[in-house]
């Protein structure tokens, strides 16, 4: 008889118990000899010490109840043995030249779905002047906005032959979450109720050709983007014919015969309390030399005429010459805006004259005053 010692017994024992469930898994026979076969020994031998050391004598006490007598290790062993995943699913490793291609697609499915633009060619069909008016900082649903002038501006320039309007962001208030708590609060419509109102607007001026180019805003782009992680403008202004630009953008102005450029923004980096159209000049130099440059955001109206690149212009250059430098003022004079803009909190839609059949540009800082101006070349 061939000898088990106790300490190979022990692994042993737990390797006999495997072999049986594994043959009570498959269906097969299980018997003295089947049970020798499975650990290479004689039956007998296996017999002998299953008696000897657990007082196992009868087979089917062996097959039931083996497993009392393996340890909790050799137990958990088994269940981690026995836990087998058939169907795991393996994570793909995709090439770096994939990862390429889908940034690429993805890129190309926003700029789809993405109606604002940098840079916009527009045609006025005239052979009279025109007046542009160039509005901005309306802060619609407000506390402290004069909703009466907002009015009788807008109603003036839908009634208005060949007065026109490009408006340069914060239309509105559109407080969802600010520093000062009672911007939040204090406001007159809800923001939900802004964006009715600002839809309402728009649609007519567009309905009626009056809007040239509309910029967005920090109230209007930025607050939505901090908190929903994209602008609603885009939905809002859906039907507007006009081109939409994210706080900055070209426009080629062909009147009659004549193109001017515009370079209008909402908010420059650039600030001076001693210059009113500082922001302008910088955006100027920065980003384009156009002919007429108009701006907002900090409610403190300027406006100033000049020229500029000369030397360019008499080169035969298509810019350089007269230009003039816009910062629009606000309808809201609030308690916020009184605190921190030391001019501001007043309306001022500086308005230019436009002519068809010559470079010129006329400024004047009420519309209505641009208007008679230019009726009396009509």
């Amino acid at each position: 008889m061939v000898a088990v010692d106790k300490h190979n017994w022990e692994q042993k024992l737990y390797d006999l118990w495997i072999a049986i469930q594994k043959m009570k898994e498959e269906g097969k026979h299980i018997g003295w000899n089947e049970l020798g076969a499975a650990l290479d020994l004689p039956e007998t031998t296996v017999r002998s010490a299953l008696i000897r050391r657990h007082g196992l004598n009868r087979l089917q006490d062996v097959i039931d109840n083996l497993g009392a007598y393996i340890s909790e290790d050799q137990h958990q062993e088994q269940i981690e043995a026995a836990l087998i995943f058939s169907d795991k699913k393996q994570k793909d490793n995709p090439d770096w030249r994939e990862w390429a291609e889908l940034a690429k697609e993805t890129q190309h499915f926003g700029q789809r779905i993405d109606d604002s633009q940098r840079i916009a060619h527009i045609k006025i069909e005239t052979d009279v002047p025109i007046a542009l008016m160039f509005s901005g900082d309306w802060h619609l649903g407000g506390d402290g906005v004069d909703y009466t002038a907002w009015v009788e501006d807008i109603e003036y320039l839908l009634s208005t032959p060949n007065l026109y309007m490009a408006e340069v962001g914060d239309d509105r208030e559109n407080m969802r979450s600010f520093r000062v708590l009672s911007a939040v609060l204090n406001q007159v419509l809800s923001p939900k109720q802004q964006a009715h109102m600002l839809r309402g607007v728009v649609e007519e001026l567009t309905a009626n050709d009056k809007l040239i180019a509309k910029v967005g805003g920090n109230h209007d782009d930025e607050f939505d983007q901090r908190l929903f992680g994209e602008s609603l403008q885009g939905y809002l202004l859906e039907k507007m014919k006009a081109p939409r630009f994210k706080n900055r953008g070209l426009v080629y102005l062909t009147v009659g015969e004549v193109e001017y450029t515009l370079l209008l923004f909402h908010k420059s980096r650039f600030k001076s309390f001693l210059r009113k159209a500082h922001g302008a000049m910088r955006e100027q130099q920065l980003s384009f030399p156009a002919d007429i440059i108009a701006g907002g955001h900090d409610h403190e109206p300027g406006m100033e005429h000049g020229e500029h690149y000369r030397l360019a212009k008499d080169a035969g250059e298509t810019f350089g010459g007269e230009y003039v430098l816009i910062k629009v003022g606000t309808y809201q004079d609030s308690e916020y805006g009184w605190r921190y803009f030391h001019n501001g909190g007043f309306a001022c839609n500086y308005t230019t004259v436009l002519f068809p059949d010559q470079k010129r540009i006329i400024p004047f800082a009420d519309p209505r005053l641009a208007v008679r101006f230019a009726n009396t070349f009509a």
